[in-house]
């Protein structure tokens, strides 16, 4: 008799120490799209039709996001603490499956009021399900190429927001906003059921190690990737983590501010509204492609020099924004959209490698209030600006005058980041 060749089983540990961090560094991917796509700047597709339907001023309609981003300032270290203890895996079950009854919700509100509850549980959505939980999701599956796969996930913070400005867009020409709405929930709640099947909060729930770890060594007590790093007080006392809360808020304040404005104000240059939606479309597209980019790349360049450079790039794009000149829109918008994948990427691969993931969650949550505090005020203060001054020009430049200070304080990154013992080099 011949014995048959038999193929190992899809659930053996060998296939699943090969494969199964990478499954979850594209589930993080996954999730991001649709979290990230659906709680941003992809709903500033819809903006105009509220203010033709409600008459609210754009002070009204930006607050919106402003509530939204408000919710990441004030709840974002408490979502951190409760990643700590709870691990990532029920935080982005819960923030699913908020987002999908909140989207379904949006589709029957009649005032401003009803707008502003719902972007408050956006934002509990974008807490629990949003970037630090899959950033901390995935770095506890990768010891080495964790730039590589960090650079796949935060693909899908500016991915999402490119597929879902354009689905949007034809959904709302197909059946109205409100019914766009109700189609738009059924992507959270296909992600719920997702995590709820695949996702697991670390590889030793599944008996196998972090990728890159030597599988062949017996397994010490502390080779879990969320027991190694700084613990949050020693954190807190350097200079590098209080360098980085500043330079987060006043990045995300210019950058928010100024992508949660640009659809209306592209649509104030005659551009049409599909013209303008195209935009954002390319926007999304190349911060992606950016992230991933200077992610791939973190291992082999100076990532202080990127950093500093991307600062300057993004001063020329918002600068040629603010000039209202149609012929510097594309260019602007390209070098708003590439600058940004990059600060973007090294921000969180600087803090996941500085810090560690010991107390990531209240760690990342502290910088990520700062953040939320600079895209709580952004988009706001922007448009009453510009309800003060009758233009965008002012407001951008302002924008970019908060980029050039992040600049000259991302020059002090590597004389400080020396002077702490780092858990990975850099």
């Amino acid at each position: 008799m011949f014995q048959k060749n038999i193929q190992p089983s899809l659930l053996t540990p060998n296939w699943k120490q090969k494969y199964y961090p990478w499954l979850i560094c594209f589930s993080g991917l996954l999730i991001l799209i649709v979290v990230n796509g659906l709680t941003t700047t992809s709903l500033s597709v819809f903006d105009k039709a509220f203010l033709d339907e409600f008459h609210w001023s754009r002070e009204e309609l930006k607050m919106r996001e402003s509530v939204t981003n408000g919710v990441t300032l004030f709840f974002i270290f408490i979502s951190g603490m409760i990643i700590d203890k709870i691990r990532v895996r029920k935080m982005l079950l819960f923030g699913t499956f908020v987002l999908f009854a909140t989207l379904a919700s949006y589709s029957f509100i009649e005032n401003k009021y009803q707008a502003y509850l719902i972007h408050f549980f956006l934002g509990i959505s974008m807490i629990a399900a949003g970037s630090v939980s899959c950033i901390i999701l995935v770095s506890t599956w990768f010891n080495e190429k964790k730039g590589l796969a960090l650079g796949i996930v935060l693909v899908g913070t500016s991915l999402g927001g490119a597929i879902f400005s354009r689905l949007n867009n034809i959904l709302f020409d197909l059946y109205g906003w409100r019914q766009a709405f109700l189609i738009l929930s059924s992507f959270p709640l296909l992600i719920f059921f997702f995590i709820l099947f695949f996702v697991k909060s670390s590889p030793h729930e599944i008996g196998i190690k972090a990728f890159g770890e030597n599988t062949g060594a017996s397994k010490p007590v502390n080779s879990d990737l969320l027991t190694q790093g700084m613990t949050y007080q020693n954190a807190t006392k350097t200079h590098l983590f209080w360098l980085i809360c500043i330079c987060g808020f006043c990045t995300f304040y210019s950058l928010v501010g100024t992508i949660a404005n640009v659809f209306l104000h592209l649509v104030g240059l005659n551009f049409t509204e599909k013209d303008a939606s195209y935009y954002l479309y390319l926007y999304f597209l190349i911060a992606g492609f950016g992230k991933f980019l200077i992610s791939f790349f973190s291992d082999y360049i100076n990532p202080y020099i990127v950093f500093s450079t991307c600062c300057l790039v993004m001063i020329l794009g918002i600068f040629g924004l603010s000039t209202s000149d149609q012929s510097f829109i594309i260019l602007s918008i390209c070098l708003l959209a590439l600058s940004w994948g990059g600060i973007y990427s090294l921000y969180n691969l600087i803090i996941v490698k500085t810090f560690g993931l010991k107390e990531a969650g209240k760690i990342n949550g502290t910088i990520s209030m700062f953040e939320g505090g600079g895209a709580f005020l952004g988009p706001f203060l922007t448009a009453k600006l510009f309800n003060l001054e009758g233009s965008y020009q002012i407001p951008f430049l302002i924008n970019a005058a908060l980029i050039g200070f992040v600049f000259i304080i991302s020059i002090k990154f590597k004389s400080y980041i020396n002077k702490i013992k780092p858990t990975e080099t850099l």
